[in-house]
């Protein structure tokens, strides 16, 4: 396989600079999907279009194994690319500063090598290319799966290209690897007035800095210093004259956790704490909270058979456990229905590298051959995976 993977890197590389420079956002990634549909059937591999842009392609090997589906997202953020690159975004307004170009060039590479050494598979290898992965509370995967794409499907592999770690190193971990993630929205109502009489006013500004500090408040005082649990304010909208007491003000933010119990305890405290606080102001409030992902769980067996996998690839101390993390993902839908693992291959080049999401994200592009050598190698032995 390594012979075939130096033969095709730089196809990979180049399918990865080309969909960079075509960022769209969630439900909207009509040229992205064209762009792997044509490279696809290029290969003689016919996808499905389903969700509105998704993608499934199946490669029947015609032997006995377990059927494997490897899942990559889509879709872009709205962020103003900055990074100078020679093939950065041509698409004004938006970038791929998550990484999703890199991996969906990583499982077309997979494609081309599977069909160039179809011999060392078995079973059928399902290619899953999945839109709007950032956009919570729905997120692309559930309309995937609710059209089938994991129908037939024994496990599942999902991965993430991450500047925490080098592009020579690889994170496998059983059980929890991503929080769940919620977000809520609290309007607060008062009574609007000129800014020079507040007494006559039920001022929804100084509220809202209230309704911050008791947000903040919440996990150190009841959550467990032992649990991992985040409340934060991304968004607040009130007020448009420096000299008026708006009579609305919206705050809107997101709720973390890796524990049910403490995930559905927050809720309580932000629905219970809340609209006492905005009482005591004589003011209404009104709260949402919207359940988005769940917290991806990774298949302990499946982790141990893929560490092993690692393990002839990478150098061992490059084979790493990495803590769970706070960022979120719906690859959590997937993994609630079939077993399966959720990885992350490193992509960091030298020490300095901006962190997913930034205008200035990119990664090594030498993390796409080896991304690719790995998940061939592990679907490879897919009738060990029992």
């Amino acid at each position: 396989m390594e012979k075939i993977i130096k033969n095709i890197e730089p196809l990979i590389i180049n399918y990865r600079r080309s969909l960079h420079r075509i960022p769209e956002p969630a439900y909207r990634e009509e040229k992205t999907s064209l762009y792997i549909t044509e490279i696809l059937n290029e290969m003689g591999i016919k996808p499905k279009r389903i969700a509105g842009t998704g993608l499934i392609a199946d490669i029947d090997t015609g032997k006995k194994g377990l059927n494997i589906a490897v899942r990559a997202d889509m879709d872009a953020l709205p962020v103003q690319e900055k990074t100078n690159l020679d093939f950065a975004s041509e698409h004004e307004g938006y970038m791929h500063a998550c990484g999703h170009d890199g991996h969906m060039a990583i499982v077309l590479g997979l494609a081309l090598l599977i069909l160039k050494a179809k011999e060392h598979f078995n079973g059928k290898i399902r290619l899953i290319f999945q839109p709007a992965e950032e956009s919570p509370p729905e997120g692309g995967a559930k309309m995937m799966i609710e059209e089938g794409c994991l129908e037939g499907i024994d496990r599942i592999l999902g991965f993430h290209i991450t500047p925490d770690l080098y592009w020579n190193e690889i994170s496998i971990t059983p059980g929890t690897v991503m929080a769940s993630a919620d977000e809520f929205e609290i309007e607060i109502i008062g009574k609007g007035g000129h800014a020079s009489a507040p007494e006559k006013t039920i001022d929804t500004i100084l509220i809202a800095s209230k309704v911050v500090q008791a947000l903040s408040e919440i996990v150190p005082r009841y959550v467990s210093p032992l649990e991992s649990a985040v409340i934060t304010c991304g968004k607040i909208e009130g007020g448009y004259a420096f000299n008026v007491i708006p009579e609305i003000v919206k705050i809107c933010g997101t709720v973390r956790t890796l524990n049910v119990e403490v995930q559905n305890l927050l809720e309580e405290k932000i629905k219970s704490i809340i609209p006492k606080l905005c009482e005591t102001y004589s003011a209404q409030c009104n709260i949402k909270y919207i359940l988005c992902y769940p917290m991806v769980i990774n298949d302990a067996t499946t982790c141990e058979y893929l560490r092993n996998v690692a393990y002839t690839i990478y150098e061992k101390e490059k084979v790493l456990t990495l803590k769970p993390m706070m960022g979120s993902e719906d690859f959590s839908f997937y993994l609630q229905k079939v077993k399966g693992c959720y990885i992350f291959f490193g992509g960091k080049e030298n020490e300095q590298s901006y962190q997913l999401h930034s205008p200035y994200y990119s990664f090594s592009e030498k993390v796409l051959s080896r991304a690719v050598l790995f998940l061939g190698k592990a679907i490879s032995n897919s009738i060990f995976w029992n």
